[in-house]
């Protein structure tokens, strides 16, 4: 027997407080394995109906047509009458109708111990705890600024606010922030939606964001829903919000404004509940003044900032972050005891981390995963700072640095090159493989680009 959405309907019969008591007290399953029906409606329920009890000395259950509709309506299940006085006649028409058996209050009670405790015996075990969340604890360091973020996310946890704006250099930390808001507020029990607005093509961002009507434009073969509309009651994380087209602000402005939602190819509106955090590298204060960022747009986002400073003003955090790092890939790379040595770790408290957290990260992770001992040195950390070609067992990440202004495709497609080239130390075969594109092809890219000259005259 399937006995994770198994149920029994119950149509008429009115069990005593002290039957219900006892059921309850003596099932766990009853109260919601029980559906008890006052009106003759034979709509099914949400779950498989085995069996089906029926009240027949009321007079609107024991009619005809509804014991008929409940049969055929509920064909899987076995439907059980009760009376007080049964009677040969009657068991007779209800047979006919659908019902296979006919029972005393008593027995009718029994029946269900029955039904209750099978389902009892053969229920599934309990499904396994969800991973828990990333909450205040997540955010390390014990600096003032980071003490400082952590009183202030404290603070919004009992508040509903629309909208937040995170501000903070590459690697940061931004969007650990905008977990740990939406894991400790009032919206946790809803979805959290990050979007890179970086990865969004312009001629996109209102279909993903909105969602579009079937035939909406070519290529809407179906109805789509927006993450604005997925985000419903939780909240929406903009990353990167400063790269966002002038076109693509306005469309944000308009659905932060009145908190309406229409979607593309649709007529009517609908309203939205979602709280929006952004974040940005940017200055958008000079992106405003350069006009490349609205300033109406910048004061619904920013009713609320958290700036987070980059890791080189906060040399007290590292200890903290490297011990954090350390328990974390010892654990994934099942390299127990491994340490950093005192002076290691004072040499990572001197260097200026251009990455920020992100590149401590990284930097930790390659010393564990290439210790072959215990403790991981000065010498160490030396090593894993410099800018050798990295290894296939280790991971990478590129992140390209677009300025206010904008970028051409001509540029990204030099960054990825140049990035894939040092990773494979300037292996122009490798580099083409990893890339899928031909030899020729990277070389036209080299001729155009510079690059290699760049290089060569390093």
């Amino acid at each position: 027997m399937s006995t994770r959405t198994e149920k029994a309907a119950i149509y008429g019969i009115v069990l005593s407080e002290k039957e219900r008591s006892r059921l309850e007290e003596e099932h766990p399953l009853a109260q919601k394995r029980l559906l008890f029906h006052t009106f003759a409606d034979t709509k099914p329920s949400n779950g498989k109906i085995p069996v089906v009890f029926v009240d027949l000395d009321d007079p609107s259950f024991a009619d005809s047509a509804f014991l008929l509709s409940l049969s055929t309506s509920n064909k899987q299940a076995k439907v059980i009458g009760k009376t007080v006085e049964p009677s040969l006649d009657q068991a007779m028409r209800v047979a006919r109708l659908g019902v296979s058996e006919i029972l005393t209050p008593e027995q009718c009670l029994n029946r269900l111990d029955e039904f209750l405790t099978e389902l009892e015996t053969c229920a599934p075990d309990p499904a396994p705890e969800k991973p828990a969340k990333l909450g205040i604890e997540a955010l390390v360091g014990v600096s003032p600024q980071i003490c400082e973020i952590r009183k202030t996310v404290n603070l919004l946890s009992e508040v509903d606010f629309p909208s937040a704006l995170i501000l903070g250099e590459t690697g940061t930390g931004k969007s650990l922030i905008s977990k740990i808001l939406h894991n400790t507020g009032i919206r946790a029990d809803h979805n959290l939606v990050e979007v890179n607005c970086s990865a969004i093509p312009d001629e996109l961002f209102e279909s993903e964001l909105f969602g579009h009507r079937k035939g909406a434009f070519t290529d809407a073969k179906s109805e789509k829903m927006g993450l604005f509309e997925y985000a419903e009651n939780g909240t929406l994380f903009l990353d990167e919000v400063g790269n966002l087209s002038a076109s693509a602000q306005a469309k944000l402005l308009k659905i932060l404004e009145d908190k309406k939602l229409r979607k593309v190819g649709d007529v009517g509106e609908k309203d939205v509940n979602v709280r929006v955090i952004t974040a940005t590298n940017l200055d958008l204060s000079q992106a405003i003044e350069a006009e490349k960022f609205r300033e109406d747009l910048y004061f619904r986002l920013n009713l609320l900032t958290i700036e987070i400073p980059p890791l080189r003003e906060r040399p007290d955090d590292i200890p903290e972050l490297v011990s954090n790092y350390v328990r974390f890939y010892s654990t994934i790379y099942d390299k127990p005891g491994i340490n950093f040595t005192e002076s290691a770790v004072a040499d990572m408290q001197g260097h200026p981390w251009p990455g920020n957290v992100r590149e401590l990260c990284n930097v930790v992770e390659r010393a564990v995963l290439l210790a072959q001992g215990g403790s991981i040195s000065s010498r160490d950390i030396s090593a894993a700072l410099k800018r050798t070609r990295i290894s296939a067992a280790e991971r990478q990440k590129l992140t390209l640095e677009i300025p206010p202004q904008g970028i051409t495709m001509d540029q990204i497609e030099q960054q990825v090159v140049k990035h894939v080239l040092n990773m494979f130390g300037w292996n122009k075969t490798e580099a083409a493989r990893f890339l899928g594109i031909s030899r020729p092809r990277l070389r036209r890219i080299l001729d155009m680009s510079g690059l290699e000259t760049d290089r060569r005259s390093r």
